[in-house]
C-alpha cells in the first residue's frame, strides 16, 4: 500500500539532533509493519527531503547513465547528499550534518508532506519562503 503524504507539523529537534518523523508520515516512510527503510536527501530552496528507498531507488533508476554524466553537478551534488535514515527505539532518526548545515536547522522545523516525499525545513527559512505568496494563483496552477 502506498501513502500520499501530505500535512505539516511544526517540532523541534532535541540536543542530540534528533528528530522524531510524525506518525502518519512515519507509517508511509516504513510501511504498516516497519519493513521498509528510508534515507534523506538534499531538496530545493535548502530543504531536506526524505523518501522511502524503493521509491528513491526507482527514481534514480530512470536518470539515464547519460543524464548523469552530462549533469555532473547535479548528480555530485545528489547523489553525494542521499543517508540512510536509522532509527532508534522510539523512532527517532539522527538528522546527518550535513544536511542539516545545508538547510540551517537549528532547532525549529517544519516537516511538510510532499505527496510521495517529505520536506524538512528550517522553520525560519520555510515562513521566509512561503511570505508574501498568492496563494490563490500557485493553487490555480495546481489546477485545485
Amino acid at each position: 500500500m502506498t501513502y500520499s503524504m501530505k500535512g505539516m507539523f511544526e517540532h523541534q529537534i532535541d540536543d542530540k539532533n534528533r528528530l522524531r518523523i510524525p506518525s502518519k508520515f512515519r507509517k508511509a516512510l516504513t510501511g504498516e509493519n516497519g519493513e521498509k527503510t528510508y534515507s534523506f536527501f538534499r531538496g530545493m530552496n535548502n530543504c531536506i527531503c526524505v523518501m522511502e528507498d524503493e521509491l528513491l531507488d526507482e527514481k534514480i533508476s530512470s536518470i539515464s547513465e547519460e543524464a548523469i554524466s552530462e549533469s555532473s553537478h547535479a548528480s555530485t551534488l545528489f547523489f553525494g547528499s542521499i543517508f540512510s535514515a536509522e532509527e532508534d527505539a522510539q523512532g527517532r532518526v539522527v538528522l546527518p550534518a550535513p544536511l542539516k548545515r545545508m538547510a540551517g536547522i537549528k532547532k525549529d522545523v517544519i516537516t511538510l508532506g510532499r505527496g510521495s516525499r517529505l520536506e524538512i525545513w528550517a522553520a525560519e527559512k520555510y515562513y521566509e519562503y512561503i511570505e508574501g505568496i498568492d496563494y490563490d494563483a500557485e493553487l490555480k496552477k495546481l489546477g485545485i
